[in-house]
């Protein structure tokens, strides 16, 4: 059961609440971890076996999501009805969608100084990473990542998007990481990049009637927000977190602004127009992984032949050509239904 369902009739105390929590192992590490106790000291608190001491109580309700807050307290204070729960305690979460005057200066300065090798990798980083300290202080366990449209191979319309890059806290990586992976219409990310507007799944149960996300194994809820440059999309912001119901209007508001400045990080070409965009369904990682790696085989043998031809095509161009050729086999692949 979801704990974000804390109006369920089976919801009676902050046991219960805090049972259904820590359903997620994810979250129970990262409750454990916060309030400086073993895992099993959350299952007996849940079971009514044990009692936390009032500043443990203090240092739980920081480390819970802020859309529990408010519930928590509510069944907390049954239990404890002397206990005072004050702003002053430093325990209302305070997540803001404002984000730092000093990183739009950063941002700024990257934009109008660094050389045009080294811009977009500068960019994603900086972003990325101001995105991730902003979206997860609590370090509850959440990623962010950049997904491109793929530029067409022939023809005139985007067929699928690419999962570029990202960062995220446990259990994902702290920094940027290759993550080639193609999403299309049936994915999350497509549905915000088709329809230029956010989109957000707080559970895997909701998934199921909307969008086939590609879930991993530790995410439980995500949210994308379109990269767009005058009406034009480049791609999105794709969030994942290991909690379920965690994204709120604050955290939304947040990822449209950071997607507003990760489009200049974008070149003007590789924005299209909503009619240039024609989705197709793309399969599971686990079908497409097997070409996934051939791409370092495939540049290198491209590096081959630009050499040996004398050819103008840059490094990134001849990638782009590969993830094309790529993606033109996955079509092919759910075509042909082998």
């Amino acid at each position: 059961m979801s704990a974000a369902q804390h109006g369920d009739s089976k919801t009676e105390t902050w046991r219960d609440l805090l049972g259904q929590i820590i359903e997620n192992p994810h979250m129970r590490q990262h409750l454990a971890r916060e309030t400086r106790v073993h895992p099993v000291t959350l299952t007996r608190w849940a079971k009514n076996e044990s009692k936390p001491r009032e500043q443990t109580i203090r240092l739980l309700l920081k480390a819970l999501p802020p859309d529990l807050y408010k519930p928590f307290i509510s069944l907390l204070s049954v239990d404890f009805p002397s206990f005072s729960f004050t702003q002053q305690d430093g325990i209302t979460p305070t997540r803001t969608h404002e984000m730092p005057l000093e990183f739009y200066v950063r941002v700024l300065s990257a934009h109008a100084n660094t050389p045009h090798s080294l811009y977009r990798w500068t960019m994603y980083d900086l972003i990325l990473q101001q995105a991730i300290e902003h979206l997860d202080p609590e370090r509850i366990g959440m990623s962010v990542n950049i997904v491109h449209c793929v530029s067409p191979l022939r023809g005139s319309k985007v067929r699928s998007l690419r999962e570029v890059t990202g960062v995220g806290t446990p259990p994902w990586s702290r920094d940027g990481e290759q993550k080639p992976i193609f999403l299309g219409a049936e994915s999350l990310a497509g549905a915000a990049v088709t329809k230029c507007r956010p989109v957000c799944v707080q559970s895997r149960q909701e998934s199921q009637t909307s969008f086939l996300v590609h879930w991993l194994e530790c995410e439980q809820s995500a949210a994308a927000y379109p990269i767009m440059h005058k009406a034009k999309v480049a791609g999105c912001l794709l969030v994942s977190c290991t909690v379920p119901s965690v994204f709120t209007e604050t955290h939304l508001v947040a990822l449209e602004r950071y997607a507003h400045l990760m489009a200049l990080a974008f070149e003007p070409e590789e924005f299209f127009a909503i009619e240039d965009l024609e989705l197709r369904l793309m399969p599971s990682y686990e079908v497409q992984l097997p070409l996934l790696r051939t791409f370092g085989p495939r540049l290198s043998q491209k590096f081959s032949e630009i050499a040996y031809a004398g050819s103008p095509i840059t490094p990134v161009q001849a990638e782009e050509i590969i993830w094309q050729e790529i993606e033109e086999e996955l079509v092919q692949l759910l075509q042909t239904g082998s």
